[in-house]
């Protein structure tokens, strides 16, 4: 796989997509700084909002074909990065359906996007924010809705450079193996950490009690009218706060 480091860019995303688009192969981009990064539902995350050198940024891009169903990849990606940050762990948790969690506060989050490529292929990126570095003492914690946590929380010594290295062999070799498998043998993987696992919880709309997820990464949410599956797409997940 290609390696590409940048300074600077919008988006790692960005720059990734394009690569595809110009019938580039496998390419893991990272950056320094993004200045238009974005998350789930095009919300804005730049890096540098969290100081220099205290986030990891960086998207993989590959082509697959067109046909393969990508239900659950996030969530094998969350799968993949837990295990590689925390081999046997339990302090790092994953939340349905792109979010880890390192001691109850947002370690990382994933996104993915797609582009239409010739011959019957699909290109996919992979993009992944991970915070290194805890937020200083006097730091306005207001816009961290969810917690913040930093991976020198759990190993000090953790750079941007070291935990790519860690991260990108995991991260290409689980591609290989999702795109002839599935979710499927990741789904009890996500189980030894699920954050929700028989939780109150709020799925959009709908209250329930959070179930695990099932074999193409759907959410189970028990309800008042019975077990129901949830897809991820924009559907948010959040605890419930009224009994």
């Amino acid at each position: 796989m290609e390696r590409r480091h940048l300074a600077e860019c919008g988006s790692t995303n960005t720059e990734a997509l394009a690569h595809l688009r110009d019938g580039g192969g496998p390419l893991l981009v990272s950056a320094d700084r993004q200045t238009a990064g974005r998350g789930r539902r095009g919300r804005p995350w730049q890096s540098q909002a969290l100081g220099e050198g205290a986030a990891l940024t960086f998207s993989i891009a590959r082509p697959m074909p067109a046909a393969l169903d990508l239900s659950g990849l996030s969530l094998a990606i969350g799968c993949a990065v837990a295990d590689v940050l925390d081999p046997g762990g339990a302090r790092i948790q994953l939340k349905w359906p792109n979010d880890v969690f390192l001691d109850g506060g947002k370690l990382c989050g994933i996104l993915i996007e797609t582009v239409p490529l010739p011959h019957e292929r699909r290109g996919v990126v992979i993009g992944i924010g991970l915070n290194l570095r805890p937020l200083p003492a006097d730091a306005d914690r207001s816009a961290f809705t969810t917690g913040h946590s930093a991976l020198q929380t759990l190993d000090p010594q953790a750079t941007a450079g070291t935990t790519l290295d860690r991260l990108a062999p995991a991260l290409n070799a689980l591609l290989a193996d999702f795109e002839a498998l599935g979710f499927a043998p990741w789904q009890g993987a996500f189980a030894r950490r699920d954050l929700m696992l028989n939780r109150r919880v709020r799925a959009g709309e709908q209250p329930g009690i959070a179930r695990g997820v099932g074999p193409q990464g759907e959410l189970l949410l028990e309800t008042e009218a019975g077990l129901v599956a949830v897809n991820g797409g924009e559907v948010s997940l959040r605890l419930e706060t009224q009994p």
